[in-house]
């Protein structure tokens, strides 16, 4: 969990991604949704800004935020996400309909598991005053 605030909790998830490719791949934008309890609650994208080498495999993380709307009155509450990564092949003509919109290969990506959730950080406001002479 990475932030609990009044009106939402935050977190990370982490994705382990391989590339079984004689090339690199460009990583470029995740696009997903989160449910919990069949709601969409959250609607996100996210730069990937990675390159994958070819036969390796790498960790990477997006943000989830949770609006406690959907979530109030439970201890612990599951989550699924689904969505697509957006990537660029090796080479010229690949990046070119890439560019033009033309191909834009991806991948789905799943992803669920469950959190407690935690209390309310309350967050008090600053207050600044100044002296004008």
């Amino acid at each position: 969990m990475n932030e609990s605030y009044p009106s939402a909790v935050s977190f990370d998830v982490s994705f382990d991604l391989s590339n079984n490719n004689d090339e690199p791949l460009k990583l470029v934008q995740y696009t997903y949704t989160v449910s919990v309890a069949g709601n969409i609650v959250y609607q996100g994208f996210a730069e990937a800004q990675q390159t994958l080498p070819r036969g390796s495999t790498t960790t990477t993380s997006i943000p989830i935020v949770v609006p406690r709307a959907f979530i109030e009155g439970q201890d612990t509450v599951a989550w699924h996400l689904s969505g697509k990564l957006d990537y660029l092949s090796h080479g010229a003509l690949a990046e070119t309909l890439f560019d033009s919109k033309i191909w834009k290969p991806s991948i789905p990506i799943t992803a669920a598991d469950s959190f407690d959730v935690p209390a309310v950080e309350f967050v008090l406001p600053l207050t600044v005053s100044t002296n004008e002479l």
